[in-house]
């Protein structure tokens, strides 16, 4: 089973000096501190060496002379770097954002069995969830609430993974104001999916400088 590590980011994204973004993000070199401490954390838990490949995909630099040299520096030397400056859908909503990028790079999925999506900005925590991925058969989730999964981690096949892509578009989603999470529990529920209850990393609050429980 040929297995990929795929880190979702938005790493440098400056804040509007006119119009305001439609949901709260966090900006600059804030930013970019938080993505350092979420990839030294994936470094110190040895994730990288659980899977084949790892791939970065991130929307906000056009080559990897851009991205912080720190950053890269936490990488393996045979990363595989996706990029693209176009984040403009991640700024009004999240999951078209995400749902974008998996769309522009979904043809790279297709070339292993399982995919383990994870957005390098959370601070890993423990590696149980990923383990119990890797050595089973199923799908694998979170629950954020009632029918609502957490959209920064998950293990999905890859086959399952691009029929999800392919189920919804992002106008779709811009224009009804639509949830990824709650898109994405309706759409697994139907696969061969496990949801649990749990918490395998910290999530920052920018707003308040807090880390909870993810």
């Amino acid at each position: 089973m040929k297995k990929l590590l795929l880190l979702n980011s938005s790493i440098v994204v400056n804040k509007p000096l006119l119009n305001k973004d439609t949901i709260k993000l966090e900006y600059g070199k804030n930013r970019i501190k938080s993505y350092i401490d979420g990839f030294l954390k994936l470094k110190e838990n040895n994730i990288y060496s659980k899977f084949e490949k790892v791939v970065l995909i991130d929307n906000t630099v056009s080559s990897v002379v851009k991205l912080p040299a720190k950053i890269i520096d936490l990488l393996p030397d045979d990363t595989t770097f996706l990029l693209s400056k176009n984040n403009t859908y991640g700024r009004m909503n999240k999951g078209a954002g995400m749902l974008h990028s998996l769309k522009l790079n979904k043809e790279i999925f297709t070339n292993y069995d399982l995919i383990f999506y994870y957005e390098p900005r959370l601070l890993l925590q423990s590696t149980d969830f990923i383990d119990e991925f890797l050595s089973g058969k199923e799908n694998m989730f979170s629950f954020e609430s009632d029918k609502r999964v957490k959209t920064g981690y998950f293990g999905s096949n890859s086959k399952d993974l691009n029929d999800f892509t392919d189920s919804h578009s992002v106008t779709e989603i811009l224009n009804e104001s639509l949830h990824i999470e709650l898109l994405m529990y309706k759409f697994y529920q139907q696969r061969n999916t496990r949801f649990e209850y749990t918490s395998i990393c910290l999530w920052k609050n920018y707003l308040t400088e807090i880390y909870e429980k993810y």
